[in-house]
């Protein structure tokens, strides 16, 4: 059991191994670590065992102790741990010479993971079996099984439905040179894919959810509602949410994934559709500042120009210019009882004149001097009216030209906003889909 099992001390032995992997137990993409649960199988030859299975009974296979068997000093290249499966007494040895050394391993490996992709990323971890201090000269690795049924039989092996799922395991056998010294060693790469289900469902559905949210908020009418605190609310319950579901993302220093930059460009948007509001809000308020008329170079920007861009088409209300003709045809009105009111008052004015010369009857002057001082009374209050009636039409006037201005500029903003976020999406949505149908 000192010694290599070979009667001509050039000869190579030759170690035969396979795996089977049973489980993907975890793979923490912060430490680069993968934990797999693994059946390793060896075959080797002990050209020292041999025996004739008629003269023993028919016995082709016995178990033996394995501190008394030459064993291979195989181990796993990529371990970061130390491996604590249960330890197996026993190997089998057979007539031949044939020893077969089945054992299972809990292999904690390091595993360059990228997770740029994440939650829809593949990942590919090697495990490299081969002797610790023996060289090419003392052990040969080969392949037991070909890298199809390696895989074929893992499959089969694996029972959980995890967060892991295993695409394919690739085999072969390389050798490695180090100060002049050669070792063999047999490589699996194990290559898996992660379900996607868990981070679709609790990520990036509930974040697709908000973001239709605040791109319907542009609907909201923008001179009858509060559309600012509407979007102030839904930004921080955004900001509240990617706090609580910070914990599912991948913690990885060597870079950040895809959907962290899906998260960020998200909250980008609220923040850019927030300030339009605030933007268009300003210029609603334009009537209570000291300047309430709409500068000439503004109106013409965005009548002319914008509002082609956005295929604007004025359009008045009938009900609006019935309205309007009512209200001029009211003003013609009291200018036609103002303008009768002066001639009444001056022809009492003159009859007063004349009744006062060959009249001495001092009751209907003092009748005529009251009908005079009232419809003077009416003449003012009449004129006040009318004064009202201007100044409040020229109000509405501005009024609605700054609301038609902010209007405008809203659907362009909007539309700007809504071509970002669906170049966004589907350049996120293509990226996935390429690293998924791979």
């Amino acid at each position: 059991k000192f010694l290599r099992p070979v009667k001509n001390w050039t000869t190579s032995v030759q170690v035969n191994i396979s795996i089977a992997i049973y489980e993907i137990v975890e793979v923490d993409e912060k430490t680069h670590v993968i934990t797999t649960y693994a059946w390793v199988r060896q075959i080797w030859y002990n050209e020292f065992i041999a025996w004739d299975p008629v003269e023993f009974g028919g016995l082709c296979e016995v178990s033996l102790p394995v501190d008394n068997i030459w064993r291979p000093d195989t181990y796993v290249y990529e371990y970061v741990e130390e491996d604590l499966a249960p330890h197996i007494p026993y190997l089998y040895v057979k007539n031949t010479g044939a020893i077969r050394h089945n054992k299972p391993l809990r292999i904690v490996s390091s595993c360059n993971l990228d997770i740029f992709y994440f939650p829809f990323d593949i990942q590919i971890c090697s495990l490299s079996f081969g002797p610790y201090l023996h060289t090419v000269k003392d052990i040969t690795m080969v392949l037991h099984e070909t890298p199809e049924h390696i895989t074929e039989k893992s499959k089969y092996h694996i029972q959980n439905k995890g967060e892991w799922g295993l695409i394919n395991i690739e085999a072969y056998v390389t050798e490695m040179k180090d100060n002049g010294e050669v070792w063999s060693k047999a490589i699996f790469k194990v290559k898996i894919k992660r379900r996607p289900l868990l981070y679709l469902v609790n990520l990036v559905i509930p974040s697709t959810f908000l973001m239709v949210i605040d791109l319907l908020s542009f609907y909201l009418p923008i001179h009858e509602t509060d559309r600012g605190t509407f979007k102030m609310t839904l930004l921080l319950g955004y900001t509240m949410f990617l706090l609580i579901m910070n914990d599912l993302l991948p913690n990885n220093a060597g870079g950040t994934p895809i959907i962290g930059i899906y998260f960020s460009v998200c909250l980008a948007l609220m923040v850019i559709s927030l300030l339009e509001t605030i933007f268009i809000t300003n210029i609603l308020h334009q009537t209570c500042s000291r300047r309430p008329k709409v500068p000439k170079v503004l109106y013409k920007i965005t009548m002319n120009f914008i509002a082609r861009i956005i295929c604007y088409v004025p359009m008045q209300s009938p009900k609006v210019a019935e309205k309007s003709v009512h209200r001029e045809n009211r003003l013609v009105q009291d200018n036609i009882k103002y303008n009768d009111c002066n001639e009444v008052d001056s022809e009492v004015s003159e009859d007063c004149k004349v009744k006062e010369d060959g009249s001495q009857l001092s009751t209907n002057l003092q009748s005529l001097n009251a009908i005079h001082q009232f419809l003077k009374k009416i003449s003012g209050d009449i004129f006040m009216i009318r004064h009202s009636i201007n100044s409040h039409s020229e109000y509405n006037q501005k009024q609605g030209e700054w609301i038609k201005i902010a209007y405008i500029w809203d659907c362009l903003l909007f539309r700007i906003y809504l071509i970002f976020l669906a170049s966004f999406s589907v350049s996120i949505i293509t990226c996935w889909c390429m690293w998924y149908k791979q």
